[in-house]
């Protein structure tokens, strides 16, 4: 700090003693480099958010929203008309969709609808529908997905529980929420953190809604009629999910029933730590088929397959507003759908899980996210293997062999030193980047 004394026309006449700046501690964060980049890449510049945490520890590998704003912009004052811009820009660059984009999940939902179903005996888990493409119900008729596919078959023919999350049958998961009823639903949903902050350490963050009869009534002043979870057993309707809850709920189904709270900072302390009981067969019949999806014929996501890795996940493609209604609508309009996609591997008690949203992509989730959540789990396994092949050729060497070689080696550039390390190290007072 600089104090000065000016005169009466705002000319410097006196100093006063000068306050030298204290630097801050610096902070290290749980962001990978490397895969903060490849997130980041792959994305591009398509509105949507990345994010990917480690759900052992909770820890947030990389995180990505789009479009953003140049920080620089904020560095000092920012400019009026720069300001008027961000706010009236459509796309809405100043909400970071990691953790604000409250929407619809899709069919990313049916996963926690399967798992009510298998956990309530309602109905039971031998149970099967046959999908003539539509159902209906209470004198309504809902389409599935694949009664508007441009080509192949318009129905799915019989499915049981498996068949229906490989190959994302909504009839299916109709019936399911109908017997289920919103209660047991909305309940399960909760439990593994739908509608609720995930307790991350950011500021801002979003809830979503998980929709309930109590809701209903304290919001509209009605009663929950019973068409209502038609939609919301397929993540339709009124419920809404932000990236980074549905990476914390997907990988802490898969870890069996434990859910980490999500965290920026490296080595916080006091993570916080939810357990939620669910039987060993449910999770089994469960993470079985989000297995499938990746590596069993008629998958959604079977062009993700990676050799060696146990990529598992689930597709979700959210409407915007209904099919019947898509003829009234210009082609590549915002009321495009939006694609979802969640993966994690391995099968079991998962290392790492990658929620990815692309926003109007008017795509199936797997083919618009799916390829994003299969470039950053590759590049985790690359770098994991890379380290540990790293490891054992280091301890091979003798110890005058290993300073020889460290004394020979050229100066690498910093680029290439930062992405040996699995965390980033933010400075007090950093200049602002605007790609990261």
């Amino acid at each position: 700090m600089r104090r000065v004394v000016v005169n009466s026309i705002g000319k410097e006449v006196d100093r006063l003693p000068t306050q030298e700046a204290i630097p801050g501690k610096q902070i290290t964060l749980t962001i990978d480099y490397d895969l903060q980049q490849i997130a980041e890449q792959s994305l591009g510049q398509r509105p949507g958010a990345v994010v990917a945490i480690d759900p052992r520890t909770g820890e947030v590998l990389a995180m990505v929203s789009r479009p953003t704003p140049d920080p620089n912009d904020f560095a000092v004052r920012i400019q009026a008309d720069v300001w008027k811009k961000l706010n009236d820009d459509p796309l809405h660059p100043l909400l970071n969709r990691a953790i604000q984009a409250q929407l619809a999940p899709g069919s990313v939902f049916k996963i926690v609808t399967a798992m009510a179903m298998l956990e309530e005996h309602v109905p039971e888990e031998n149970f099967a529908t046959y999908c003539p493409g539509y159902g209906t119900f209470f004198g309504r008729q809902y389409h599935c997905y694949v009664y508007y596919a441009k080509s192949g078959p318009k129905s799915h023919g019989v499915l049981g529980l498996h068949e229906a999350i490989l190959r994302s049958c909504d009839v299916f998961f109709y019936n399911v929420g109908m017997r289920l009823g919103i209660d047991k639903l909305s309940d399960w949903a909760k439990k593994v953190g739908v509608g609720h902050k995930t307790g991350i350490d950011l500021p801002s963050e979003e809830p979503g809604l998980m929709p309930s009869q109590e809701w209903v009534e304290r919001t509209f002043h009605r009663k929950w009629y019973a068409g209502e979870v038609i939609s919301v057993a397929t993540g339709q309707g009124a419920v809404t999910t932000t990236p980074l809850q549905l990476a914390r709920m997907i990988g802490g189904i898969a870890s069996g029933g434990v859910f980490k709270q999500p965290h920026l900072l490296k080595d916080a302390q006091n993570v916080g730590e939810e357990r939620v009981h669910i039987s060993e067969r449910t999770i089994e019949k469960i993470t079985d088929a989000m297995y499938g999806v990746v590596n069993e014929p008629g998958g959604t996501g079977g062009h993700l397959k990676l050799a060696g890795i146990e990529l598992s996940g689930k597709s979700g493609t959210a409407q915007v507003i209904g099919y019947d209604k898509m003829a009234l609508v210009r082609k590549g309009s915002q009321f495009a759908d939006n694609a979802w996609f969640v993966g994690y591997a391995p099968k079991r008690n998962p290392e790492i899980c990658v929620a990815v949203l692309v926003q109007e992509s008017g795509q199936h989730g797997g083919e618009a996210a799916g390829p994003v959540v299969k470039d950053i789990i590759k590049a985790y396994y690359d770098k994991k293997n890379k380290k540990t092949q790293g490891q054992v050729t280091v301890e091979n060497k003798s110890p005058e062999r290993r300073k020889d070689s460290l004394l020979a080696a050229p100066h690498a550039p910093r680029a290439a030193l930062k992405s040996d390390e699995s965390a980033a190290v933010v400075p007090a007072r950093a200049t602002a980047d605007p790609q990261h």
